[in-house]
């Protein structure tokens, strides 16, 4: 018998895996056919500097979602924030006549903002016990209109050049907001896979019976866990507020249903337990990736959302199935494992 929690780990640990190699080789499957049929234009340095450039607001938010997926929750208000996020931002730096004192003051106000944004949709989740696709609908509505109260309507423009740059500065070709998203993705990794919160997220959304009689302080994972969703939407709205010189309280509101789809289709689980950082990263350039290469073939747009689509339902089918398989296996095993030995 105490070889059986080892071996239901182990084979745990393989199913994501697995998982995660499909979503690789379906990536490099993507590049490979593209690549091949219009080298000159996907392959081109131009398009790979924007998919570097396009890519890092997505993976964020999606990440945003994932972490709160991971929970067992969901959070549809990271556009909302992300867009509040870049408001404040913007209002502090103009008012501060884009000093570089003023880039970060106001940077830190529009990160302050979205962390805020986040304790409130934990504390209404943990505190209240609201379901989290209602809690954030509603603090997405909520967000939205307080972004449209500072604005009056209209976007926030005349961002100083230093903040406006870092979007188009790149090194050794690389754009720099990906090297940021890369970094915030390593760091992620880390608090998710390596340290106690991480493990308490994990905990509380594969099981939360056995988490909460294992001590474990639902209420202030829940809070903590929408405090970080809230703060990797801040980076998104800087970001996003970068590269489009400007923040507005309506924009990019087709991501919440792109971040979701990249969760699921980085093989997070809906019902909680399990992410990949880097899955979720990859499951944003495959996107791109598909999006790109079919435009580059002068194709309609209506049949970019239908290739994304069908993307989305193989990839779930063929997890859905192999996840049964794995199942099977493993119950098999741990049948062989418990069954007594006969003298």
């Amino acid at each position: 018998m105490s070889g059986a929690p080892s071996a239901r780990s182990l084979l745990a640990v393989m199913g994501s895996r697995a998982s995660f190699l499909r979503l690789l080789t379906i990536t490099a499957a993507i590049v490979v056919v593209f690549g091949v049929l219009r080298p000159t234009v996907f392959l081109s340095t131009s398009n790979l500097q924007f998919l570097g450039l396009a890519s890092p607001e997505l993976a964020l938010l999606s990440l945003a979602i994932a972490v709160t997926m991971l929970t067992g929750g969901i959070d549809l208000s990271v556009v909302a924030i992300a867009n509040l996020s870049g408001i404040v931002a913007g209002t502090v730096m103009i008012a501060s006549g884009g000093s570089a004192g003023g880039v970060v003051a106001g940077s830190l106000a529009g990160l302050g903002a979205a962390m805020l944004a986040g304790a409130v949709n934990g504390a209404i989740v943990a505190g209240l016990r609201v379901t989290p696709i209602l809690a954030t609908l509603g603090t997405a509505q909520l967000l939205g209109g307080i972004g449209l109260v500072l604005t009056g309507g209209t976007a926030v423009k005349g961002l100083p050049p230093l903040f406006t740059d870092v979007a188009r500065s790149t090194v050794a070709g690389v754009p720099v907001v990906f090297l940021l998203l890369l970094a915030v993705a390593l760091v992620l990794t880390l608090l998710v896979s390596r340290t106690t919160l991480g493990f308490r997220m994990r905990m509380l959304g594969a099981n939360p019976v056995a988490a909460r009689y294992s001590g474990v302080r639902s209420g202030r994972v829940l809070v903590s866990t929408y405090v970080t969703s809230g703060l990797l939407a801040g980076v998104a709205g800087l970001v996003i507020s970068s590269r489009a010189s400007g923040a507005d309280a309506d924009y990019g509101t087709s991501y919440i249903l792109l971040g979701i789809v990249v969760a699921v289709l980085a093989g997070v689980d809906p019902e909680g337990g399990y992410m990949t950082v880097a899955g979720v990263v990859i499951a944003t350039l495959a996107l791109l990736f598909l999006s790109t290469g079919l435009l580059a073939l002068d194709v309609s747009s209506h049949v970019v959302n239908i290739a994304q689509g069908a993307l989305l339902i193989t990839m779930m089918v063929v997890n859905r199935y192999s996840g049964a398989w794995s199942r099977a296996v493993r119950e098999r095993a741990l049948v062989r494992i418990a069954r007594p030995r006969r003298a």
